[in-house]
């Protein structure tokens, strides 16, 4: 009796491994969690939006007048939120810039916050 709670316990453990390993690795074998993860398109809307922010927040930190062009590349990192390392164009006056942002964002919790603007 005690030897198929025994093997009960094991293959649910087994079970629950594989389960958390696949939670953690992208389709690609990428790990998800805690790794830098290139963004699938700049066009996308969200990572547009998280790039206007950081433009935004430059310019009200700097009281600049900076403007939002488009989202070169991208990553995104999985930590207790999403961290956001995105290359952005932006103009400066008639003057096309390259800047590289840091935005953290925990969407649930209604938290965005430009941690890093420089231009490169």
């Amino acid at each position: 009796m005690a030897y198929y709670y025994y093997k009960s316990f094991i293959v649910i453990i087994l079970s629950l491994s594989f389960y958390f390993l696949g939670i953690c690795y992208a389709e690609n074998g990428q790990k998800t969690v805690g790794n830098w993860l290139e963004i699938a398109s700049p066009e996308d809307p969200a990572v547009i939006q998280v790039g206007q922010f950081s433009v935004d927040e430059h310019n009200k930190d700097t009281n600049s007048t900076l403007k939002f062009e488009r989202v070169v590349k991208g990553q995104a990192q999985i930590v207790g939120g999403i961290n956001w390392r995105l290359t952005i164009e932006i103009k400066d006056d008639k003057l096309i810039k390259n800047c590289e942002v840091l935005v953290f964002e925990q969407p649930w919790k209604k938290v965005k916050k430009l941690i890093d603007f420089k231009n490169i």
